[in-house]
């Protein structure tokens, strides 16, 4: 095979999988929760407008933290339509997917397609310098 013939084919390969689900992500810092769900408050989240990526153990999926100027929010991070990465839109306090529109409200709720499932919602408590993330429900 000449270079030609393999760069071809590379790129064939990598645009097949690109349109077979690229998935984007959000560029928030992910951090690691204790057993109890509880870590210390990412300076990230100071300010309104500040998301994080919460580990949880045990756990399937990233949780994404963020803060609005109604308080903390948490929601499973990937996109029930394509699994992209969500990102919290704080100037719609909307949680938004890149890649094909989807918009969702903070409680995980589809807004607007092409998602027609919602995001798994998730509770945030921030106390004593601490944020504790838990599934919502009982």
């Amino acid at each position: 095979m000449n270079r030609r013939d393999f760069i071809v084919g590379a790129v064939g390969c990598a645009g097949a999988f690109c349109a077979s689900g690229c998935a984007a992500v959000n560029p928030a810092p992910t951090v690691d929760a204790a057993a109890d769900g509880s870590l210390a408050v990412p300076p990230e989240l100071s300010q309104p407008g500040g998301q994080v990526k919460v580990r949880l153990p045990g756990a399937d999926e990233l949780v994404l933290v963020w803060r609005s100027d109604k308080g903390l929010g948490a929601a499973s991070i990937e996109c029930t339509h394509l699994g992209s990465e969500v990102h919290f839109n704080a100037a719609e306090g909307t949680l938004d997917c890149p890649s094909h529109g989807s918009r969702y409200a903070p409680d995980g709720k589809v807004q607007r397609g092409p998602a027609k499932r919602p995001l798994k919602p998730y509770v945030a408590a921030e106390s004593g310098g601490r944020l504790t993330v838990k599934p919502a429900g009982p």
